[in-house]
């Protein structure tokens, strides 16, 4: 083989390479739809969590309201998305709360009004311990809470290490990819829903 031919093999070889992989990224990573987590959204309605949702392309992010940092920066990438993604009929974004001891469907409602969330087309959602660390084990979500202390009236502080992950599920409840929730560029996942909404 020349050198010609042997450069052009490898250079054919790499292109299909990254061509596969691109194909690939929006490829059916692990699915979800037999699974059920009774959860409450940010109005203190029942929720079956994905079933109340399948038929739409889901964003779900993971966050609690006393973060201090990553959650503000993954909500409003999230936000961000909505606003690209202007169409509630296909499209949905979750917030799931790992802090259930504190996150009240209250404390979330004004949550979503103090970041100015499109609450028509994104659920917050809270609930039991138990459902809530089930749901955050099927995402592959880990926390790590730090030691509390109290104040004088009682009211417990702690902050909580996680995961800083977004997920993208398609509308039979397969989960497409996996983005970093404080890092990612809206536009790239705006196109990936896009895609999804074209299939």
């Amino acid at each position: 083989m020349t050198k010609l031919s042997s450069f052009l093999l490898t250079v054919i070889t790499a292109g299909i390479l990254l061509g596969l992989s691109g194909c690939d990224s929006l490829s059916v990573k692990k699915s979800i739809s037999d699974e059920e987590f009774s959860l409450l959204d940010h109005n203190n309605q029942e929720v079956v969590f994905p079933d109340d949702y399948l038929g739409k392309i889901l964003l779900v992010g993971y966050v609690y309201t006393h973060c201090p940092d990553i959650c503000p920066a993954i909500t409003y990438n999230m936000r961000d998305v909505q606003q690209l993604v202007d169409d509630s009929s296909n499209f949905m974004l979750i917030s799931i709360s790992f802090d259930p001891e504190r996150d009240s469907p209250s404390i979330l409602n004004d949550y979503a009004a103090n970041y100015r969330l499109d609450t028509d087309s994104w659920s917050l959602l809270t609930g039991e311990r138990s459902e809530v660390d089930n749901v955050l084990e099927l995402l592959e979500i880990s926390t790590v809470k730090t030691p509390t202390r109290f104040l004088d009236d009682g009211k417990a502080i702690y902050f909580i290490d996680h995961t800083d992950r977004v997920t993208l599920i398609d509308r039979e409840g397969n989960i497409r990819k996996q983005y970093i929730g404080s890092e990612f560029k809206p536009e790239e996942v705006a196109e990936d829903i896009r895609k999804l909404i074209g299939k």
